[in-house]
């Protein structure tokens, strides 16, 4: 009898064992957690100082797999007719705006249900992104107390459970800053808030899920409303990803035309913003976020401006500004932000599918189309109307940019601003090659 005890006691021990492999063996590609990819240095850029060493905190944040390179935003209301999934690694559909008590709306929850079906088709991950510009509200007062940052994660949590979501990204357009919508609520301790309310968020979600973060060309702001000079070293273990939105740098609100996206600011005009790419990741390592997790955002679209005289390839691009926002292209509405007295006004923006179909960089459409070495970026002029946008070549230079000074990846506003030839989109491909 005893022999035969111990025959079934290992008999159970190794079906056991096989149940607990097999369920191991099924979980989403995409959850799984991996080391980072070496850095990967070229000359094409100036380095920036070497990234600040992370540090083990509970709980961990989930370490982005060396798969999530290139990430796309996709709008909720225009989607693009077809992603090609084979050319990304994860998409952000966005947005979900969460109202005064926390509820997530405003976003057609069966369309998303199917893009994530779609994309884990695809083996890719899904993201949901909270907030935007207009949608950024009533965030200090949902993290500002405990009660209602509970109530907030839940809805989060029961919305990645409910879509089956890989990844939330948290756009908050900003704390404790008066650069966002006018009637957005603020308090001096909105970035110490928000650290909590992730926190609390990671705590909430299911295991391997992603937090990231869309944020400004400067670190979050401190109880001043300055950038913070040092950011409390928790912020890089509660998010595993930094999305610096490096574009809308210049626009119609400065003196003088500049670049929409720069690369670089080399002092070559006042009048514009001194903001660039290359100084928004140098400013987030100071504030001790690793290169690592700081992915550099890229636009498919351009700004266009009136000035009071015509630009020409020798003036420039920097020509003083009428003060009137013109119409950009065809999908340019007039809009309003969502506060009382609000005027409706045009964007400027000028999307990648309006320019190519115009022949703007082939000098067609009466357009003639320059390079502005300092910013690294393209600019076209027609009479008194310049315009600035990224093409193939610039994107080249941020992806050449972003692996030389050991960034996380590339993201993307939005995708269905592109060609039909995914001409932009190719041209990122080079952050998913080592």
């Amino acid at each position: 009898m005893k022999t035969l005890s111990n025959h079934l006691l290992l008999l159970v021990q190794t079906v056991l064992f096989l149940f607990v492999a097999l369920a191991a063996g099924c979980k989403h590609p995409e959850h799984s957690t991996t080391s980072p990819a070496d850095t990967i240095t070229t000359t094409a850029a100036p380095t920036t100082t070497d990234a600040v060493p992370t540090t083990t905190a509970v709980p961990e944040p989930t370490t982005p797999s060396s798969d999530h390179r290139l990430i796309a935003y996709i709008a909720d209301w225009a989607l693009p007719e077809k992603i090609a999934w084979d050319k990304l690694d994860q998409v952000i559909y966005s947005f979900a705006v969460p109202n005064e008590n926390g509820e997530l709306g405003e976003f057609n929850g069966d369309q998303l249900k199917s893009i994530v079906e779609e994309g884990h088709d695809n083996d890719k991950s899904v993201s949901l992104s909270i907030g935007g510009w207009t949608g950024s509200l009533y965030f200090s007062s949902l993290v500002g107390s405990e009660s209602s940052r509970t109530k907030f994660v839940k809805s989060i949590t029961n919305a990645v459970e409910e879509y089956d979501l890989d990844a939330i990204n948290i756009d908050w357009e900003y704390p404790n800053s008066a650069n966002g919508v006018a009637c957005n609520q603020n308090d001096p301790a909105d970035t110490a808030n928000y650290l909590t309310f992730v926190q609390q968020l990671r705590e909430s979600l299911p295991e391997g899920t992603l937090i990231n973060a869309a944020v400004a060309t400067a670190p979050f702001n401190d109880e001043n409303q300055q950038p913070s000079a040092s950011l409390d070293p928790e912020w890089k273990n509660a998010l595993d990803g930094f999305y610096i939105m490096g574009y809308d740098v210049n626009g119609n609100w400065n003196e003088k035309v500049g670049p929409n996206a720069p690369l670089y600011f080399k002092d070559q005009s006042d009048g514009i913003d001194s903001v660039s790419a290359d100084s928004a990741v140098k400013a987030w390592i100071d504030a001790g976020i690793p290169a690592d997790q700081l992915y550099l955002g890229v636009p498919f679209y351009g700004r266009i401006a009136q000035v009071k005289t015509g630009a020409t390839s020798s003036s420039g691009m920097y020509q003083p500004l009428d003060g009137k926002q013109i119409k950009g292209d065809k999908y340019d509405e007039k809009a309003a932000d969502p506060c009382p007295n609000a005027v409706s006004t045009f964007s400027g923006m000028y999307q990648w599918r309006s320019i190519e179909s115009q022949g703007i960089p082939t000098n067609s459409s009466g357009w003639e189309t320059s390079w502005d070495e300092a910013s690294q970026t393209p600019y076209a002029y027609n009479g008194n109307r310049v315009l600035s946008f990224d093409d193939p070549h610039s994107l080249q230079a941020k992806v050449k940019y972003a692996k030389a000074n050991g960034l996380g990846g590339v993201m993307l506003w939005s995708l269905e601003m592109d060609d039909v030839d995914n001409t932009l989109l190719n041209a990122l491909q080079g952050i998913r090659n080592d």
